[in-house]
C-alpha cells in the first residue's frame, strides 16, 4: 500500500513539475507565434516576445510616490496575471506591471502568470474559474480572496489602479 501511494506521489510530481513554462506556438488565427500557458517573466524577455517586452518595461516611469505606498501594502498579496502576447494591451500593460513589480521590491514568487492564444484558451492550464473577458486581466488575492483586478486597461494609471486595490484589501 504504501509504495502504491509513493509511486502515485512521484509521478504525479513528475507530472506537475515537467510542465512546459513558456511555451511558444504558431496561432492559426493570428498567423504569430505567441506564449501559451504558464509563463514567467522569462517567456517575455525571449527573442520573440522581447522587442514589446523590454521597450515598454524601459519606456515606462512609475509614480513615485504610488509606489513608496505601494511596497507598504504588498505583503500577502498575490497576483494572477492572464494575457494574450498577441495583444496590443498586454504588450502595454504587462511590461509596466512588471517595472512596478521591480521598482516596489513585490515577489515575483506571488505572480502567477498565464498565456492565452486569441479564443482565451491557455492550453494545459486551466483557467475556467476566472471568468476572462478580456486580456489582460490582473487579478489580486489576499488571503486567498480576490481584492480586486484591473482588466484590460487601467483607470488612471496601473500603480494608481493596484495601490487603490491594496488599500481596500486589507
Amino acid at each position: 500500500m504504501k509504495t502504491t501511494i509513493l509511486l502515485s506521489l512521484f509521478f504525479l510530481s513528475n507530472y506537475v513539475f515537467s510542465q512546459e513554462i513558456n511555451k511558444n506556438i504558431n496561432d492559426e488565427k493570428s498567423g504569430t507565434q505567441i506564449l501559451i500557458g504558464d509563463c514567467d517573466e522569462n517567456g517575455l524577455k525571449s527573442d520573440v516576445f522581447k522587442g514589446f517586452y523590454e521597450s515598454g518595461y524601459v519606456d515606462y516611469t512609475p509614480l513615485a510616490d504610488v509606489i513608496k505606498k505601494l511596497s507598504k501594502q504588498k505583503n500577502g498579496v498575490e497576483i494572477t496575471v492572464v494575457m494574450g502576447s498577441w495583444c496590443d494591451d498586454s504588450q502595454v500593460q504587462v511590461p509596466r506591471f512588471y517595472k512596478i513589480l521591480d521598482e516596489m521590491g513585490f515577489k515575483k514568487s506571488n505572480v502567477n502568470l498565464i498565456c492565452v492564444d486569441t479564443n482565451k484558451n491557455a492550453g494545459d492550464t486551466d483557467i475556467s474559474g476566472l471568468d476572462i473577458q478580456r486580456v489582460p486581466t490582473f487579478i489580486f488575492y489576499k488571503k486567498e480572496r480576490e481584492i480586486g483586478r484591473i482588466v484590460e486597461s487601467p483607470n488612471s494609471s496601473l500603480e494608481k489602479d493596484m495601490l487603490l486595490i491594496f488599500t481596500m484589501g486589507l
